[in-house]
């Protein structure tokens, strides 16, 4: 076997030279594995984009983009492509049925907000009402970081889901609330600092969301990754 070089070829630093030597620049190595989690970040967040174009399917590719980020910080990684489209079929019904019925509650209570901030109601109403439909979107906000990620990795039913999902949601408030406050940043920076951020913020919030997610869920089912 060749022995190591001892000194560092004329063309590069010793620095640069040590971090070759030591792997640092391997396929296998740092800077490759991040380079492949950005361009999977960037490739997901574009899949998701254009398979929430029609809006009443954006259930379904959230659920197949979380299907995918859970899978990649557990190491299971496959086609990411062929992955996200298995799923957004194979979840579409239920996914759909948890979008519309968000949307529809939300809907709701945004209305609500919107009549009892703008119009002219006794005190006592706005001061009882306004905080209920407020607190009301908050849950919303929190059960949905749960939502979609149970939709993908597990066959619970429709009430199944929500009812884990509104549990995980308050059990597990400060991992609900990082990933809430994660979402709204990531997508406060697409609309308002750096507009094509919007094309891949999806998929960065999904990346990071999924390891506090994924902590959640392996609290109840360790085995999780052994679902195939």
């Amino acid at each position: 076997m060749q022995n190591r070089l001892s000194v560092a070829p004329a063309y590069l630093s010793s620095v640069e030279y040590d971090l070759i030597m030591s792997g640092f620049f391997k396929f296998d190595g740092p800077v490759f594995r991040i380079g492949n989690i950005a361009a999977d970040i960037m490739l997901l967040g574009v899949l998701w984009f254009v398979f929430s174009v029609p809006l009443f399917t954006v259930g379904a590719a959230t659920t197949a983009l979380f299907y995918v980020t859970t899978r990649r910080i557990s190491d299971r990684e496959g086609s990411l492509v062929k992955e996200f489209i298995t799923s957004f079929k194979s979840n579409f019904k239920r996914a759909t049925l948890i979008w519309l019925l968000w949307v529809l509650i939300a809907g709701i209570a945004l209305v609500n907000i919107f009549i009892l901030w703008y119009f002219t109601f006794p005190q006592v109403m706005i001061y009882i009402l306004l905080p209920i439909f407020i607190v009301l979107m908050a849950e919303l906000f929190m059960i949905s970081v749960y939502l979609y990620p149970l939709n993908a990795r597990f066959k619970f039913g429709f009430r199944q889901t929500i009812k884990y999902a509104v549990f995980m949601s308050a059990r597990h408030f400060f991992s609900t609330l990082a990933c809430v406050i994660l979402c709204v940043a990531v997508w406060y920076l697409g609309i308002f600092v750096f507009p094509p951020m919007v094309l891949v913020a999806m998929g960065l919030y999904g990346f990071i969301s999924s390891f506090f997610i994924m902590r959640v869920f392996k609290k109840y089912i360790p085995k999780i990754d052994d679902d195939g």
